[in-house]
């Protein structure tokens, strides 16, 4: 009967000891891998987190789960916001695949982040390799007959409004159109190198006339309400070096990660404490009263 009793026992111990990792297993990929996507896909946590949060997680979620873009349902922003880095970890998620699904979504994060669209990226990615994300930008603007220059100067303001003054469409056949993701480099093209609308308007009272240029301020002053470029978010390389930004931190302290992890530090290591001390002295108490 001791025996039985000890072999039950120890079924019970291994069942409790498996059930502990599962627990732990579980929460590992709840809580921290696929955190995320989980974050991703809630309307709730889009809404009380900023843009600049948003990004960060998405880029978390590639990192961890090696999500494909998904421009549909998500509104993943790695074409808008990636840099020449996440271009090439793309490319390489192409080429590796591994379970990575490689979709129209994909095609046109690359296309956003190169200016170009290519039916397949390897042998221009190899060629284009040494060159920077701006310089791909500046070189993709010639296929419309736009030439800008690098850096930026006052002379690419024009051609670049004219641009984005043209029809906007993906449709490999249209006439005389141009692709959205041209429109939006062309866009943060003017951005960056501070370009403002107000004064273009009333210093240009003459090309101010043309219609195309109309309809170019109109385009980049939505293009503005969608991507403004603030915390950095898509900003090309030369308005990074030249901007100085702030040193005031505006951010209250409250809301910090240090401060929010250490203040769940102190709630939980007092909660489970106190339960682990309050349960040793019942439990001392019953032995004694037993003894």
């Amino acid at each position: 009967m001791k025996r039985l009793y000890r072999y039950f026992r120890s079924v019970v111990a291994a069942i409790g000891f498996g059930l502990m990792v599962m627990g732990l297993l579980a929460a590992y990929w709840w809580h921290y891998r696929l955190a995320p996507t989980r974050h991703l896909i809630d309307p709730a946590w889009r809404a009380a987190h900023s843009e600049a949060a948003r990004w960060k997680e998405e880029q978390e979620d590639y990192r961890r789960v090696g999500s494909s873009p998904d421009l549909c349902f998500r509104g993943d922003r790695i074409g808008f916001y990636g840099d020449k880095k996440w271009f090439l970890w793309l490319d390489a998620r192409i080429r590796h695949p591994d379970g990575f699904r490689h979709c129209g979504c994909t095609d046109y994060a690359l296309a956003l982040m190169a200016n170009r669209y290519m039916d397949t990226w390897a042998n221009w990615t190899d060629a284009n390799l040494g060159r920077s994300q701006e310089e791909w930008i500046r070189d993709g603007f010639l296929d419309y007959g736009v030439t800008v220059h690098l850096p930026p100067t006052p002379d690419d303001r024009l051609p670049l409004l004219r641009l984005l003054g043209r029809k906007s469409t993906n449709a490999p056949d249209a006439v005389d159109a141009v692709p959205s993701y041209i429109h939006y480099n062309a866009y943060r093209w003017l951005r960056d190198s501070g370009f403002d609308p107000s004064e273009f308007a009333s210093s240009n009272s003459k090309v101010f006339a043309e219609p195309g240029i109309v309809a170019g301020l109109t385009q980049y002053c939505q293009w503005y309400a969608a991507y403004p470029g603030h915390d950095g978010l898509g900003v090309l390389a030369f308005r990074r070096v030249e901007a100085t930004g702030s040193s005031f931190d505006l951010c209250p302290r409250m809301a910090k990660q240090p401060v929010v992890v250490g203040v769940d530090v102190l709630i939980w290591s007092c909660t489970v404490g106190g339960a682990v001390l309050v349960l040793h002295f019942v439990m001392t108490r019953r032995r004694r009263r037993q003894v």
